[in-house]
Order: structure tokens, then C-alpha cells, then sequence
């Protein structure tokens, strides 16, 4: 990074400055361990650098049920490589399901919000669930599941929408020791087929329609579908959403085989037991079958409760679907203690506003987002803070993709209220947390993350030595450099764990480091962070190396997000080319079109942002650009596409069919004159 780049301009500094959760935290490190720790960076290092100190305190700061066996001083050995995965906490036996379910002490306060699409919330308030409520609907599913021939280790999949019944099945998996697995129910057939067949349920939970964008389609017939193609055989049946069908049990049915008299009893599982299967959103070939632990908690309940503040009085909204590891981060704040509301429907529906009527009715404090949707609600000229009460709001937390600084300003000067903390984070899938977070003790600069979270070692590190290059402000590889209590335990058939240890740790050959192949920048003058992009799609024409992120920082920002409402920046380099070639797709929102004149525009707009290095040799228009069922853009897929490899799209892919578009640009050797190709 140049020395002489200007400051980001500040946008937000703390309302609440020594009075937050991570200040009780950090004053707190400092009693017991005699530190004079000031800023949440320092606390950090600290955390780091002492993490055997940190991790334990941390579990007995969060109250997490059973208290650690006395004398343990170690979470983890150290002494080992970080990719033989050391297990945290050895020999403890604890339970996610007991440490989430009585996290409110208030029986009868309100711990759940169902709201499925097309209710009319003038008029609706939703199913609510009171924590006296959700723990004896656990309760009895537990029951019946072990009444089912359901034991530890056994796979309970569900094909349900983000719901109560989703959270009630979760916490029920958990609690017998079953190992959850969700999907969520829009996805297609093969989609499905490729993740049950992988992990083969015992028991098999579906709605029995999907709801989204104003439409309700049944999913019995997709359910036999998948059912014929699996084996061995799996117990179904039907969570009721819209109709009632009647060729598979209803989950009533399961409900009838448990027994009254059973207590709500938790498997002795230890902190390392697989609890939970999520997929990875690879775009070729089948998807990975990410195996979560209970110990997961830890990080999620460190992430809702110190960085971000989250109370008892907390009224959640996450916008996720079952198939995305938010879903499970959604759920850390329930264990929280706190209000979650859960949303089965399309955020578009009836239009972009709709998450919004939700925010402000309910009094949200805590709303979960995208950049995507935040786009959305700009491009609508929707003006939140003028049509809604966003009073209760005081925290805004998106993440899937990066926040471009355009978006940050239209956010602080134009759409939200001032005093709310807009933060993007980045973490994974994989990770099953965040490793950049909230930091609400410091400042928000344009277009920057703000801190590493508590505990997880990441650093910058230079793509081909794997040192550190945090410091000089230059992007590299986001690393993490120590074991952290939420990295999987393996992947699902992943026999001699050859698959897990090429996905994080041959990425360099002479350090034993986990890779999160992201392209990771820090401003030496502010402290923030700027991700770049993935690293394996980073642009690399003539020798200038830069993320994709960068681009479409500009062109999805006004005054063009006016005119494209999607974009994808790739590098071609084909087997006999000596450099690669940088294209920039865009679909443009109708009635516009690319003329040459406003391709011209977009060159410049890019050359006057970035440098005349950084400008795309070819700009064109496209009808659409591939996204993973998550919105995440598909750029590895059309990279090896332009390059000359027939690519078979994964399931994840929600429209697949646009990446065989890009074929025709192979040989493509100059921008057409018209509009289109």
C-alpha cells in the first residue's frame, strides 16, 4: 500500500466508548492476568499470543456447563502440527444442546419468531415460542428421536426452511448426540441427492412445500425422488408448512412415539463430537460434508456476546437460509438468551423493503444481513430511516461478501441512523466463525472491517513465502497460524483426512498453516481490514496483482449501480497465453444496454478509482451471472471456462446454465462495437 493513501473517511465511532461487553471483557483479562490491555487490537495480540490462557478463560468467562476439569491450564496441545487438528479441551464431556437451551433464565420469555412470507404483518405476529415452550418441544422430538432408533452419531437431516421447527430439530439432534445436517428445501434435486447420499440419514425431516417469492411449491414428490436414490433406507416424514400431504408421516406422527415421562437429558458428548454437517459452496464436483463439533459454541457465543454485545434484551433478526452455516451462527445468539425471529421466505418479497417492516416491527436490535441486500434496498431508492421506525436498531452485521466503502457512505449519510454500528465480517463455512468481527469499542472507516476476533491468530501472509506481510499495508493470503476451537473435526468420507488437509493446509509448503484462500489487505494507518476477494481469483495481468473485490467496489456503486444490477471480474489465461487478460461481465438493468459510450464510462470511472493497470481489457455485457445458493458469485467456474476447460457445475450452483454462456468468450481477441457480442 502507498504511503501516501489518504485516510478512509470516518464514518462511525462508539456510542457506548468503555461500556460494552468486550470493554467488561477486556478489563477483566487485565484483573486476572495483569495485563494493561487499552484497545480491543491490544486485547487481541494478547489472546493470541497467550491463547492456551485465553481459550480457557474464555469457556469459564461464557459459563459453559460442565466447569473445566480443575487443574487444566492447557486447551489444546501445542506441541503438535495445527493440521493434525488438536482436539480442545480433551477428555471434557459437554453437551452444545444443554448450553443453549436454558441460556434465558426467563421461562416465559419469548425465544422464538416464526414468519413465513406473504403474512400480513400489520395484522400477524407470527408463532412465538416462550423458552419454557421451545425446551419441552426439544424435549419430546428428543424423546421420539431416541424412540426412533436414532443414537449417537446417527445423521438427522432436514430438508426445512429457516423455522422453529428447523431450531427445534437442531437442539434435539444435539441433545441425543445425533449429528444435524440441514438443507434448505428450494435447493434442486441433485443438489439434495449429492449431500444425503454422502452423509446417509437415519431420519429424514421435509417440509411439505417450498415458499419463496410468492410462490408455494409442494416438495413430496421431490422427497420420493430423493428417497428412491437413497440407502439405506431412511424414516421420513413431513413438517406441514402450506398443504397436507399424505403419502409420508406427518411429524405429529414422530411426536406420538414419545414417551411423557422422559426428562430433557443430554448425550454425554465431549467438546470435539461431530455435531452438525454443512456443505461447502464449491462450485465443481460434489460438495464437501464439513463436520462441526459441539465445542462450535464457544466461538459462536464469543462472537454474540463480546463483539457483539448481544444481552438477554436482544431481538435477532438473521436473515439466512438452512443451508449456509449462518444458520448455525444464527443459533449462537439464541444461546445467547436472545429474541430470534425466523424468516421463511424470499428477503425480495413483496419487495426489498420487507426485512425492514420486520426490523421495525418486532424493535430489532440486532439485524444480520448482506452487502447483496443492502444493494438491493439502495438500487430500490428505498430510504429506511425516513419509512421506518429504526430506533431499536444497533447493530447491523452483514457478511458473504465485502462492503464496498460507496456502501458505507450511502448507509451512514443517507439510510440508516447514525448511531447504529454497521460492520462486515468475514469468516466461513468452514471456520464456523468469524475471523474478522465487530470491534463496537473503535472506529469505522469507509470501506474497512474492523478487528481479527478474540483468539484466532490470522494474519497477511506473502503468496509465496508465507510470511507475514500484515504490516506493509500489501494483500496477500489470509492465514491462520494457530488452532482455534471451531475448525472441523473432518469431512464426512473423507477417509486417511486427505481431502480436509489439501483444502487448508497445503496451500504452502514450508509452514503448517490453515489457508482460508481469501485475499486480505490491512491499512497501516487505521488498522482495517479490506478483503480483496478469493485468493485463487485474484487478477494477475501483467505482474499487478489485485482482488476482484476492488472492481466491483466501483461498478456496483453509484452511478453505476443505476444502470448494472450484477457484475463478475475474471482473469483469462489459456494454455498457451503469457499473460492473463483481465474481462469484467455485467448484466445491466433493463431498459439499459452496454453502448460503447457507457463502456467507455465504466473504463474510466475504474482507471480515475484504481490506475490505468487496474482497467479490464474487456468489458461486455452478459444476461446473467452464475451465484452459488448462498448469492455468492461464481468466479472460479467462469475462469476455468474462459480458459479453455469444459466445467461441470456443481449443485450449489443456483443457475447453472449461465456458465457455459461464457464459453464463447475463449477466443474472444477484441471488444465488439455494439452493444452485445
Amino acid at each position: 500500500m502507498d504511503e501516501t493513501t489518504l485516510t478512509p473517511a470516518l464514518l462511525w465511532t462508539p456510542t457506548r466508548a468503555g461500556k460494552t461487553p468486550l470493554d467488561d471483557y477486556r478489563r477483566h483479562v487485565n484483573r486476572r492476568y495483569y495485563q494493561n490491555l487499552k484497545t480491543t487490537r491490544a486485547l487481541h495480540r494478547w489472546s493470541v499470543e497467550q491463547a492456551q490462557d485465553f481459550w480457557v478463560d474464555l469457556y469459564e468467562y461464557l459459563g459453559l456447563k460442565p466447569r473445566l476439569p480443575k487443574g487444566m491450564t492447557r486447551a489444546y496441545d501445542d506441541t503438535v502440527p495445527m493440521s493434525s487438528n488438536p482436539p480442545f479441551f480433551p477428555g471434557l464431556r459437554m453437551n452444545y444442546a444443554e448450553n443453549a437451551l436454558f441460556a434465558n433464565p426467563d421461562p416465559d420469555a419469548v425465544a422464538l419468531v416464526g414468519i413465513r412470507e406473504g403474512m400480513d404483518l400489520a395484522k400477524e405476529d407470527g408463532e412465538q415460542v416462550t423458552w419454557r415452550e421451545f425446551r419441552e418441544k426439544v424435549r419430546l422430538t428428543a424423546s421420539a428421536l431416541r424412540r426412533s432408533g436414532v443414537r449417537q452419531g446417527d445423521r438427522v437431516a432436514a430438508l426445512v426452511a429457516t423455522s422453529i421447527w428447523a431450531m427445534v430439530l437442531f437442539h434435539a439432534s444435539a441433545a441425543i448426540g445425533a449429528i444435524f445436517t440441514s438443507i434448505s428445501p428450494e435447493l434442486g434435486l441433485e443438489g439434495c441427492v449429492a449431500r444425503l447420499q454422502q452423509v446417509t440419514p437415519m431420519i429424514l425431516f421435509a417440509d411439505s412445500d417450498t415458499v419463496y417469492k410468492g410462490k408455494t411449491i409442494e416438495t413430496q414428490a421431490k422427497v420420493q425422488q430423493i428417497l428412491d436414490r437413497l440407502k439405506p433406507q431412511t424414516q421420513t416424514y413431513i413438517v406441514p408448512v402450506a398443504s397436507k400431504p399424505t403419502a409420508f408421516p406427518h411429524i405429529d406422527d414422530l411426536l406420538a412415539k414419545a414417551n411423557p415421562s422422559d426428562p430433557l437429558a443430554f448425550a454425554p458428548t465431549s467438546f470435539n463430537d461431530p455435531l452438525a454437517i454443512c456443505y461447502s459452496s464449491g462450485t465443481t464436483g460434489a460438495p464437501k460434508c464439513i463436520v462441526h463439533r459441539h465445542g462450535m459454541i464457544m466461538n459462536l457465543k464469543k462472537i454474540s456476546a463480546i463483539h457483539n454485545s448481544t444481552t438477554l434484551a436482544d431481538i435477532i433478526l438473521q436473515y439466512s437460509s438452512t443451508s449456509w452455516v449462518v444458520f448455525y451462527v444464527m443459533c449462537g445468539y439464541t444461546a445467547c438468551g436472545a429474541k430470534t425471529i425466523l424468516y421463511n421466505g424470499s428477503p425480495m418479497y413483496p419487495d426489498a423493503k420487507e426485512l425492514l417492516r420486520m426490523v421495525e416491527k418486532y424493535k430489532v436490535t440486532y439485524f444480520g444481513t448482506s452487502p447483496r441486500y443492502l444493494l438491493e434496498v439502495e438500487m430500490s431508492k428505498t430510504v429506511p430511516k425516513r419509512e421506518f421506525d429504526l430506533s431499536s436498531l444497533r447493530i447491523v452485521y452483514t457478511t458473504g461478501a465485502t462492503l464496498s466503502p460507496q456502501q458505507y457512505h450511502w448507509f451512514y449519510s443517507v439510510a440508516f441512523p447514525p448511531h447504529v454500528h454497521l460492520c462486515n465480517t468475514a469468516g466461513g463455512t468452514d471456520t464456523a466463525t468469524s475471523l474478522v468481527a465487530a470491534d463496537p469499542c473503535g472506529p469505522i472507516h469507509a470501506g474497512e472491517m474492523q478487528v481479527f476476533a478474540l483468539g484466532m491468530d490470522v494474519d497477511v501472509a506473502d503468496p509465496n513465502t508465507g510470511k507475514s506481510i500484515l504490516a506493509s499495508g500489501e494483500a496477500g493470503e489470509m492465514i491462520v497460524r494457530k488452532p482455534f476451537p471451531s475448525m472441523p473435526c473432518f469431512f464426512w468420507g473423507d477417509t486417511g483426512i486427505k481431502k480436509y488437509k489439501e483444502s487448508y493446509f497445503e496451500r504452502f509448503a514450508d509452514i503448517d498453516v490453515w489457508a482460508q484462500h481469501d485475499w486480505l489487505s490491512c491499512n497501516p494507518k487505521t488498522g482495517g481490514l479490506v478483503m480483496h476477494g478469493r485468493s485463487d481469483g485474484v487478477l494477475n495481468p501483467s505482474g499487478i496483482r489485485f482482488g476482484s473485490g476492488e472492481i466491483y467496489a466501483i461498478v456496483e456503486a453509484a452511478p453505476y449501480n443505476t444502470r448494472i444490477s450484477n457484475s463478475l471480474c475474471v482473469g483469462r489465461r489459456r494454455p498457451n497465453d503469457t499473460d492473463e487478460e483481465v474481462f469484467l461481465f455485467l448484466v445491466m438493468s433493463p431498459p439499459h444496454q452496454l453502448t460503447p459510450q457507457f463502456r467507455a464510462d465504466v473504463k474510466a470511472g475504474i482507471r480515475n478509482a484504481l490506475s490505468a493497470r487496474h482497467v479490464p481489457k474487456y468489458v461486455l455485457e452478459v444476461p446473467g451471472i452464475p451465484v452459488t445458493i448462498n448469492g455468492k458469485k461464481v468466479e472460479t467456474a467462469v475462469k476455468q471456462v474462459l480458459g479453455g476447460k469444459d466445467v461441470t457445475p456443481s449443485n450449489t450452483v443456483l443457475n447453472p446454465e449461465t456458465i457455459g454462456y461464457f464459453s464463447r468468450f475463449r477466443d474472444l481477441e477484441s471488444e465488439p462495437r455494439g452493444a452485445k457480442l
